[in-house]
């Protein structure tokens, strides 16, 4: 069933769409978002956060930002591809950080190589599918092209 042949206005895409944003938005926020939040709120008080000696073990450059951008992925990030609002850039953030999670897990020997993997071919999948119909952004964007096409009718 395509789009246009949808008798409802919402296919099984867009259906399969809203799933795949759903699920790996949510399982991110939950299984890394939420204990990374915690990690990096303690830090401000005691300087200590284990993803930051992680990144320093493996040379990344400014070990403190990139442990503050993966937390923003995958807590901000992941609940906005879940909403479905600003889908396009927050999974482009997020494909790019579980690029490198990848690559570093890789490097420093862990099974969960497989895993960032997974994650980073999800949220690219969801950065070139885009949000689908049933999202915020579509919402947003058919008001936007209402209040354009009732302007156009005005003139």
């Amino acid at each position: 069933m395509n789009r246009e042949n949808s008798k409802s206005g919402i296919s099984g895409v867009d259906a399969g769409l809203l799933v795949l944003r759903i699920g790996t938005g949510v399982s991110i926020l939950v299984l890394f978002g939420l204990a990374k939040l915690q990690a990096g709120s303690a830090y401000i008080h005691t300087g200590q956060w284990q993803f930051v000696d992680f990144n320093r073990k493996l040379g990344l450059p400014a070990p403190v930002l990139v442990a503050f951008l993966q937390t923003l992925n995958e807590s901000v990030g992941s609940l906005l591809v879940a909403c479905g609002l600003m889908t396009r850039y927050a999974a482009a953030s997020a494909a790019i950080g579980f690029a490198v999670a990848t690559l570093c897990s890789l490097k420093a020997g862990e099974p969960t190589w497989l895993l960032a993997a997974y994650y980073c071919m999800m949220f690219t999948t969801v950065l070139l599918a885009g949000p689908g119909q049933i999202s915020i952004d579509h919402l947003l964007q058919a008001k936007s092209s209402a209040k354009l096409t009732d302007r156009v009718a005005a003139e």
